[in-house]
């Protein structure tokens, strides 16, 4: 069956930004590619990061949400709402006001989420208590969407030309053991969830470390949209519309199970991406973004037309529609984890919200669609022809969305077009503005006053009176009054007011 929940002065921002960029030993701006050299090392770290979040949420919704739907069915949806809020969170923060993003507090409340995690649940499926499991859950969801989302980050500082075959072996090795995962105990599912999120961690630390500087540092994303419009797309893209729609889908081909549908999948629903890292192997190319939501929009729709009348070909044999779903989510994930290295490669500073949003977005929409299938059905009464009314419907408005609302949208140009930000980096300081007494001093050398008249000249421009003056420089009033009168005729000025204006436009 489809999976739930997910797939896997101070100085201006800019400067900041730039600044981070150096301290972090990266370039201030990128290629559009995101041609970072990468050694071996590295893609490992990457590809091993990436199998341990898309295999821990295969035995998140494989193993532990069934366990914990048998001692309350709701747990799972205030996790995944709770996961959404974080990543909605992490979304506002870089939006208008990424000094609030603290990484290091940040992966401390994850791994301690983690530990927190584990403890919960092993003691909630001990005692079977469903307040010990809600916030078991609720922690998993915590660190899940922080450690998903440095996971995304990590594979967006890949080069594209290895970012697909990256995402298509750790897609194809978390597909290749799920009918493993069955054989898990809960706890045992829970303590390696643990384990997985802990490797995940320590594989993309370091790689994080100078993109998480640089969302510290950036300016806010709202400001950057305006001053950069070409680095960013909207979160009304019809791209961001199209994920969030085939999320709505997948969460209605849960919540609308044919009669038979309870048997477990086969892993053939990972065949086509076999196919697609075999042809990418051999020619060295994969289909676009367009192509690959393509084909997952007709495996769906394919299964979603078979799920009234599927029926078991043999005892432990998944159904033609399940597979078709299957084969559809899993082309669907490998989709969602491109376009987010993609998207964050040609911007860098976006990289974190780009992966919270998507993953985010992805998340909500199952949810909506779960609601909105089980309250269609509750409507109609749990029947065979009630099943068949709305799945044939909602097939008809996914096949509309996708072959009349996407028609002349091409998700490929629409990532093909986004430009690096260019950050505004401040100018060298120029000379120093002069001082009150040395532009004094430039008026009384340009217009050539004595010094007796420069002391008289600098008390003047500082709006002192005469009688200050004869007490200040302990002369007579005519005695200040003569000098008074002599500077005036020298400068041309009629006022001791046109006197300070003439010091305060004088320029050296």
């Amino acid at each position: 069956m489809a999976d739930e929940r997910k797939a896997g002065g101070s100085p201006t921002g800019g400067a900041k930004l730039a600044q981070a960029g150096k301290a972090a030993g990266q370039p201030s701006s990128v290629s559009p590619e995101g041609a970072t050299a990468a050694s071996a090392a590295t893609l490992l770290r990457v590809g091993v990061a990436l199998w341990c979040a898309l295999f821990s949420f295969l035995v998140t919704n494989g193993v532990i949400y069934p366990a914990v739907a048998q001692v309350d069915p709701w747990i799972r949806e205030w996790a995944t709402g709770f996961s959404v809020v974080v990543l909605a969170a992490l979304v506002a923060i870089m939006k208008w006001a990424p000094q609030w993003m603290h990484p290091r507090a940040y992966n401390a409340a994850a791994l301690a989420a983690v530990a927190g995690y584990l403890l919960c649940d092993a003691v909630g499926f001990h005692l079977g208590s469903p307040l010990l499991l809600l916030a078991g859950s609720l922690l998993d969801s915590l660190a899940e969407a922080w450690l998903f989302v440095l996971a995304y980050m990590g594979f967006a500082e890949i080069d594209g030309q290895r970012r697909p075959l990256l995402a298509m072996g750790a897609c194809l090795a978390a597909y290749l053991l799920q009918p493993f995962i069955v054989l898990l105990q809960p706890f045992y599912a829970v303590a390696l969830e643990a384990a997985l999120f802990l490797a995940l961690f320590l594989c993309v630390r370091p790689l994080v470390s100078g993109p998480l500087r640089r969302a510290q540092l950036s300016e806010p994303q709202a400001e950057m949209a305006v001053t950069n419009p070409r680095s960013f797309l909207s979160f009304g893209h019809l791209l961001y519309v199209a994920v969030f729609v085939f999320s709505v889908v997948q969460g209605l081909c849960i919540a609308l199970p044919g009669p038979f549908n309870d048997a477990p999948a086969l892993p053939v629903a990972f065949v086509p991406l076999a196919i697609i890292l075999l042809v990418y192997l051999v020619r060295g190319r994969m289909p676009n973004a367009d192509g690959l939501f393509s084909l997952c929009a007709l495996f769906t729709i394919a299964g979603m037309f078979l799920q009234p009348s599927d029926q078991v070909v043999s005892a432990g044999v998944a159904s033609a529609s399940n597979t078709l779903i299957d084969a559809g989510a899993s082309c669907f994930n490998l989709l969602l984890v491109l376009l987010v290295g993609s998207i964050a490669a040609r911007n860098r500073v976006a990289a974190l919200p780009t992966a919270a949003f998507m993953l985010g977005l992805y998340w909500f929409g199952v949810g909506v669609g779960a609601v909105l299938g089980n309250s269609a059905m509750g409507l109609l009464g749990w029947t065979q022809e009630a099943l068949i009314w709305a799945s044939f419907a909602s097939a008809m408005v996914f096949v509309v969305f996708c072959f009349v609302v996407l028609k002349n949208v091409s998700f490929s140009e629409a990532i093909g077009a986004l430009q690096p930000p260019v950050p505004v980096v401040e100018a060298p300081a120029g000379p120093a503005e002069p001082s009150a007494h040395e532009r004094c001093l430039g008026v009384a050398a340009d217009y050539g006053l004595t010094p007796r008249e420069t002391e008289v000249f600098e008390l003047l421009a500082q709006g002192r009176t005469v009688g200050v003056i004869c007490e200040k420089l302990v002369v007579s009033l005519n005695t200040a009054r003569f000098h008074t009168k002599n500077i005036y005729a020298k400068l041309g000025v009629h006022s001791q007011q046109e006197l300070i204006d003439l010091v305060e436009r004088y320029e050296s």
